[in-house]
């Protein structure tokens, strides 16, 4: 018997200590929670884009449509800059000035549906890329019409004044795109 008393191994558990009362905690946010709110600038912003993108395809339409009177104005164009150059430089140079001119009119237009869409998901890069394509969009519209200034009024002169309203839109596009939401 004193060797079970000095053995470690041969001792009863001691009965597990009675727990303290647990007190009465409550815990409080610092702000009351608010319930997001679905802001219609989104959809507005993708309204106004998408009615970029049409008019870009209507004028791209019209260019298209009469694009001999659109190529000899552009050509017209190219041959005051440069009166040395060959009447085949001056035709390729307009026509890549066109082509140019469409594809990167895609490219933007592809650039400002995955802007949105970024928005959309908040991304923190999204305002800037939207940002980017908006100027981008006005530039790039703004020089078009410059390139076709000398191609024939055709279509109510849809080629003249086409390109501003395309301006403006994407414009708007952009500032409602950037503007805060609530």
């Amino acid at each position: 018997m004193a060797d079970e008393q000095n053995d470690p191994t041969s001792r009863r558990p001691r009965p597990p200590r009675p727990q303290p009362p647990r007190p009465d905690v409550a815990v409080e946010p610092l702000r009351p929670r608010q319930e997001p709110t679905s802001s219609v600038l989104p959809k507005v912003a993708n309204a106004l884009w998408a009615l970029t993108a049409a008019l870009i395809l209507a004028l791209a339409a019209a260019a298209a449509l009469n694009w001999e009177p659109v190529l000899s104005g552009v050509e017209k164009a190219v041959a005051q800059q440069d009166s040395t150059a060959s009447a085949a430089d001056v035709r390729n140079t307009a026509s890549a000035t066109l082509l140019s001119s469409g594809a990167a009119a895609a490219v933007l237009v592809l650039l400002g549906f995955v802007a949105l869409n970024l928005l959309r998901n908040a991304a923190t890069s999204s305002k800037v890329l939207m940002g980017a394509v908006g100027i981008l969009t006005v530039g790039a519209s703004i020089t078009f019409s410059t390139f076709v200034s000398d191609a024939p009024a055709l279509l109510g002169g849809v080629l003249h004044w086409g390109p501003f309203v395309v301006a403006g839109t994407s414009a708007a596009t952009t500032l409602v795109a950037l503007a805060p939401r609530r």
